[in-house]
C-alpha cells in the first residue's frame, strides 16, 4: 500500500478530523492512504500548526472516551437499581466486564487530556502573589557544642 509522504492541508485536516472523532494516531496510519506513523511525527515536527491541531484533536477526542465512560456507568446503575427492584440477581462477571470496559475508556481519555482526565495532580509550589519561594534556611549549629545547645534549650523552655 503506497503512502502518501508530502504534507497537504487537506490530508492534515482530515487526520486531525479522525483524531478529534476519537481515533488513534495507530489506527489511522493503518488506514489506506494515510501516512505511516513516522511521517505523522515529522509533519508535526516541521509542521507546528499541525501539531497544534493534533493536540486538540486529542483533548476533544477525550470528551467522547469520558461520555462513553459516564453511559456505561449510568446503565450500569440502572441495571443494578431495576435488578434491585426486582429481586433479580446481576451476575458479578457482567459488572466486571463492563466496569473493565468503563476503566479502559477513562484510560483513554486520559492519554488523550491528562490535564483534565487523569490521574495524576500537578502541585505548584509559588510564593506571596504567585511570585517565588522565599527559602529560608536554618543556621548552621554545627559548630556550636552540645553544652551550649543545651544552655540554649533550657532557656527557651524555661528550665533555666
Amino acid at each position: 500500500m503506497a503512502r502518501p509522504t508530502a504534507y497537504t492541508a487537506a490530508l492534515a485536516d482530515r487526520m486531525v478530523e479522525l483524531i478529534a472523532s476519537g481515533k488513534s494516531e495507530r489506527q489511522i496510519a493503518k488506514m489506506e492512504g494515510m501516512p505511516c506513523r513516522r511521517t505523522l511525527m515529522n509533519w508535526k515536527t516541521a509542521h507546528p500548526e499541525f501539531l497544534r491541531a493534533t493536540i486538540a484533536a486529542r483533548a476533544a477526542s477525550a470528551e467522547i472516551f469520558n461520555d462513553r465512560r459516564m453511559e456505561k456507568a449510568q446503565r450500569l446503575y440502572d441495571e443494578a437499581m431495576a435488578r434491585l427492584k426486582s429481586g433479580e440477581g446481576f451476575p458479578r462477571g457482567v459488572v466486571e466486564a463492563i466496569r473493565a470496559s468503563m476503566q479502559e475508556d477513562a484510560r483513554e481519555a486520559a492519554m488523550r487530556d491528562d490535564s483534565r482526565f487523569g490521574d495524576r495532580r500537578r502541585v505548584a509550589l509559588t510564593g506571596a502573589d504567585d511570585g517565588a519561594l522565599r527559602v529560608e534556611t536554618a543556621p548552621d549549629l554545627s559548630g556550636v557544642s552540645t553544652e551550649d545547645l543545651l544552655k540554649v534549650r533550657a532557656l527557651l523552655y524555661g528550665q533555666a
